[in-house]
């Protein structure tokens, strides 16, 4: 069995439902085995379909901050005209307090802006069907599902997610977080990287 690169420690976690308390030592380490392996398949599926990069992160390293919707607000032409954008998605506190309620997720990485959300919400739906129920994914840049979003709701709720920026998450802090080289580009000719995460309980 291969071994995560970034192994998460699974035991003693809110990740364990209440049934298996009391687990032997042994039942316990099979438990954690059987953790792993999903994990294992998730990340391949991720590096299947798009990613280049898959790693298992611990929750705490995902950082939220107040200055990101001022990224957004000040920067990007989407803001306000998306369902997906602010001040339409969750603020950065709602958000941290999400964060909270998980143990680890999953971060990822593409090439291409466009492969991210929809990667994002093809695994999620996976991770979800295997019981993981309260997984939630976030993807990268704005929606662009529509040519304008309905101001009612959202035509494809099933299609798409929130960005990490979107809803406040430093995407630089927490790919360093995780080991993850990332700079600002100076030049048209460098690599863009484009990064996408799923939350999993």
């Amino acid at each position: 069995m291969r071994t995560l690169k970034n192994k998460i420690d699974f035991s003693g976690r809110a990740y364990y439902h209440k049934s298996r308390q009391g687990i032997s030592g042994s039942n316990r380490a099979c438990i954690e085995r059987l953790e792993e392996e999903k994990m294992q398949k998730y990340l391949d599926m991720l590096k299947e379909n798009g990613a280049d990069l898959a790693v298992v992160t611990d929750a705490k390293s995902v950082v939220t901050a107040a200055w990101t919707v001022y990224k957004c607000k000040y920067g990007c032409d989407s803001y306000g005209k998306s369902h997906c954008c602010p001040p339409n998605c969750p603020t950065w506190r709602q958000t941290r307090e999400m964060l909270d309620e998980y143990s680890y997720g999953i971060l990822f990485r593409c090439r291409e802006m466009s492969l991210v959300t929809p990667l994002a919400v093809k695994v999620a739906r996976e991770i979800f069907l295997d019981d993981y129920y309260k997984t939630i994914a976030f993807g990268a840049g704005p929606c662009k599902k529509c040519a304008k979003c309905s101001p009612e709701h959202c035509n494809f709720p099933d299609q798409t997610v929130p960005s990490m920026e979107a809803c406040g998450i430093d995407v630089f802090a927490t790919v360093r977080n995780n080991g993850i080289p990332l700079h600002v580009l100076k030049d048209k000719s460098e690599t863009p990287s484009f990064f996408g995460l799923i939350m999993v309980e």
